[in-house]
């Protein structure tokens, strides 16, 4: 499989340097930055796998990098996952409702980082596999020669995600189950869903989904 790569946005440079080191001696290879202006800088010419990002940072925070990361159709396919000194219950739902793919709290330990990035980066290629108009497709995430085109192009990763399981039949609570979030997570998703595909119901919201390749129904 080819080597993946990571942005790692962290403003501390001791945590920065640790997490990036503990990264490297997994196989990964790692592009830094210190704030979130200097992540978009390297975005404009790189496209990571997957971003590992801090909330508090100067000049832009974890936040508004993560909107600008989610408003270009370039980068929306793109895991992210929050790093934050914040530990508190309501900031890791805020972190999650917010439509980051997962949250780690700092300190971050090793075994967690990678099984993080490693569960985020196998789930995604199972959405590529069920999408094959995904710009950025399994084992290698190599560039697609279309894009896909029409409603539910701002479909966020964990929105797919609640969505092929939607397409799967299952109940609010079920994909809460699957995902390990709160069902009030999964009614704001299928909220933004429905929104995103002009759909009025989930059965609308489904077929359309199939309509559009977003995924395919097996």
């Amino acid at each position: 499989m080819t080597q993946k790569s990571i942005l790692l946005v962290e403003d501390e440079d001791i945590i920065r340097e640790s997490v990036a080191e503990v990264l490297e001696l997994n196989g990964f290879e790692v592009m830094t930055a210190m704030d979130g202006l200097q992540a978009l800088t390297i975005l404009e010419v790189e496209t990571p796998d997957l971003i590992l990002a801090d909330i508090m940072m100067p000049h832009m925070n974890g936040y508004q990098f993560f909107q600008r990361v989610r408003s270009n159709p370039d980068w929306v396919w793109i895991p992210f996952i929050f790093l934050s000194a914040k530990g508190e219950g309501e900031d890791v739902r805020f972190g999650k409702e917010f439509g980051a793919d997962d949250y780690l709290r700092k300190p971050i330990d090793a075994e967690d980082l990678i099984a993080a990035v490693i569960g985020r980066l196998r789930r995604y290629e199972a959405l590529a596999q069920g999408n094959p108009q995904s710009p950025r497709i399994a084992n290698g995430f190599t560039e697609s020669p279309t894009r896909p085109t029409g409603i539910g192009l701002d479909i966020t990763p964990r929105e797919r995600e609640v969505l092929v399981l939607m397409v799967r039949g299952m109940t609010n609570r079920e994909i809460a189950d699957e995902l390990v979030i709160g069902t009030a997570t999964v009614k704001t998703h299928v909220s933004n869903i429905l929104s995103k595909l002009d759909a009025s119901n989930r059965v609308e919201a489904v077929t359309r989904a199939i309509e559009q390749g977003l995924v395919i129904h097996k």
